[in-house]
């Protein structure tokens, strides 16, 4: 037997649902299409990047993850469906509380005012209930105070445990949110070009980490970003999206190739490779061809 999903549909006995799942899904500002018909799913275990130029449509599409932007109806009346975790009908704090994110903007928001008052244990304790303030957040039990403990642990950051986050460094701060996205344990951790401000030393620190949390069984991290740089080893998948629209689905040996990015960036592209299979794209000169 199977169950039925929010949807109505019956889902096979022991099947877990898509991650994500997005089927034809456009959003329109007026006469333009932020997106127009995405189509895309993100089965557990696949590590997924989407890839695209700045205007390409990625934080339109983060918006629609996060339940900010909602599908538009089309001329013939129909609207895209999205199913996150399996379900179309989340509110939206639930869904923060099972969806881990981290991002140059939530950065931002914890860097200063009230929030930036907090601890970074603190800030950590306040994934749990997917707020920015202390007087919202959990009770300090000793399994929430052992569970903060654990992911800042995960990070390399116990030390910044009593220190407020204004205090901290970009670097800090950024590993700090990584804690505070998977200290709820969630099946899913989104990442919006994550190493945004951060000087060379943070920025090999952080895609180390990353590289830690692909290793580990049970999430699955979806990468949003236009610098192949951040794209470790582990990432098998790749997006390539332009003007908001898929211009490519599939194994990321076969997207991230000069051709395809070429065409993705409008400029001609060469790749280079270093010894951990990380790639850097660079414009190749018309005068020399380099």
């Amino acid at each position: 037997m199977g169950r039925a999903s929010d949807d109505g549909a019956m889902e096979p006995a022991g099947i877990r649902p898509l991650l994500l799942e997005l089927d034809r899904v456009s959003v329109c500002r007026g006469d333009n299409h932020l997106l127009r018909d995405v189509s895309l799913t993100l089965p557990h275990g696949r590590h997924t990047v989407i890839l695209g130029p700045n205007g390409a449509g990625k934080t339109s599409l983060l918006r629609v993850l996060e339940r900010e932007l909602y599908p538009s109806i089309d001329a013939s009346g129909q609207q895209g469906r999205v199913r996150i975790l399996g379900r179309s009908d989340w509110d939206v704090s639930e869904l923060r509380r099972r969806m881990g994110i981290v991002s140059a903007m939530l950065d931002r928001d914890f860097s200063h005012g009230r929030s930036g008052h907090m601890t970074a244990a603190e800030a950590v304790a306040s994934g749990f209930t997917a707020t920015r303030l202390t007087a919202f957040s959990v009770e300090s039990t000793a399994a929430v105070r052992e569970a903060v403990a654990a992911a800042l642990d995960r990070v390399s950051a116990t030390h910044l445990g009593s220190r407020t986050l204004a205090t901290l460094s970009t670097g800090e701060r950024r590993r700090v949110l990584i804690a505070r996205s998977l200290v709820h344990a969630p099946e899913l951790l989104v990442l919006d070009e994550p190493t945004t401000g951060l000087d060379l030393a943070a920025r090999h620190q952080f895609l180390t980490i990353l590289s830690e949390l692909i290793a580990e069984p049970g999430l699955t991290l979806l990468l949003v970003t236009h610098h192949l740089e951040e794209i470790v080893p582990g990432f098998e998948h790749v997006v390539l999206l332009q003007r908001g629209q898929v211009a490519f689905d599939g194994p990321a040996s076969a997207a991230l190739t000069p051709p395809r990015l070429s065409a993705l960036f409008g400029v001609p592209v060469s790749l280079t490779h270093d010894s951990t299979g990380r790639c850097t794209a660079a414009v190749v000169s018309p005068e020399t061809g380099r």
